[in-house]
């Protein structure tokens, strides 16, 4: 038995939505460890694609079953493939037929689970591609914490990246970031542009670098407000998504925590067609972290 006892803060339940692909078993490592490390509850979640319409059927033939062949396949993969896994977990094994991002954002909040996990797939059940469909519908609309786990869960995430452009959205983030996981070395990280520098006088080294210092600043004193004076800060002259994953990688970050809205391009463009781009660059997890209202 663990001596593990649940931290204040940390979820009491967590969902994972799976298509049952193979490489949504480092999702799934990473759910359970979570859910070992939180003593929480973890809720296994497969969305199907709904069966098409029959036809019409006479009075004298029998009824269909209710759930598709497809959803049945898919709970008997889950029970074999989960459970084994799971330990010493408490786990609630779910299918459901539907649209994949409205479904799991209910069934998250009617299990009261507080952080989506999710993997990085190309399977029919979660559309063409993950990241450029179900992911970028769950940061426009749902209304939880969405983990994206790309890497395999060796220990928990030792190292983590806070993104930030100063907005309310990026202070809940660094928030949500430093409850789940209060453990890991946290930086914060901001790029910044400087509008038409190639038409400035002087020294365009030195109008970077005086920018930079401001930003930097900035940063401090956004941290101090927020109450997280102390955390080491950096900053990054040019495009925020290529800057960030730079940024990632030489700290050796294990985890990247994003705002899923904010003010500035560096989380507009997680809103659309880019978010895909975004994610795929990230070198580890990312934990994206919407607004606490509702999502139209």
């Amino acid at each position: 038995m663990h001596d593990i006892v649940w931290k204040p803060g940390a979820p009491r339940a967590i969902l994972l939505a799976t298509d049952l692909d193979g490489r949504c078993d480092r999702a799934l490592d990473r759910a359970v460890a979570l859910a070992r490390e939180w003593q929480a509850k973890l809720v296994v979640l497969t969305v199907v694609e709904p069966a098409p319409a029959p036809p019409p059927q006479r009075r004298d033939q029998a009824q269909s079953p209710h759930a598709s062949n497809a959803a049945l396949r898919a709970a008997a993969r889950l029970r074999r493939d989960v459970g084994p896994v799971a330990d010493e977990v408490q786990l609630e094994l779910l299918i459901r037929e539907g649209q994949v991002g409205s479904c799991v954002d209910s069934v998250a909040m009617e299990t009261g689970c507080s952080l989506v996990v999710t993997g990085i797939a190309h399977d029919a059940l979660f559309g063409r591609h993950l990241l450029g469909s179900t992911v970028t519908w769950l940061s426009r609309h749902g209304h939880l914490p969405l983990l994206v786990v790309r890497d395999r869960a060796r220990a928990p995430y030792a190292r983590m990246v806070v993104a930030s452009d100063f907005s309310p959205s990026s202070a809940r983030a660094l928030d949500v970031a430093r409850c789940f996981f209060p453990e890991a070395a946290t930086s914060l990280f901001t790029a910044f542009e400087l509008p038409y520098l190639g038409l400035r006088d002087g020294d365009r080294a030195r109008s970077v670098g005086d920018v930079h210092e401001a930003t930097l600043q900035k940063a401090r004193d956004f941290l101090a407000a927020q109450g997280h004076a102390g955390i080491p800060v950096a900053a990054a002259h040019g495009d925020a998504a290529a800057r960030l994953a730079e940024h990632a990688m030489a700290s050796d970050a294990d985890l990247v925590v994003v705002a899923s809205h904010g003010r500035s391009a560096l989380f507009h463009l997680l809103i659309g067609s880019v978010a895909r781009e975004i994610l795929d660059a990230s070198p580890c997890d990312t934990l994206l972290v919407p607004e606490p209202k509702a999502r139209d």
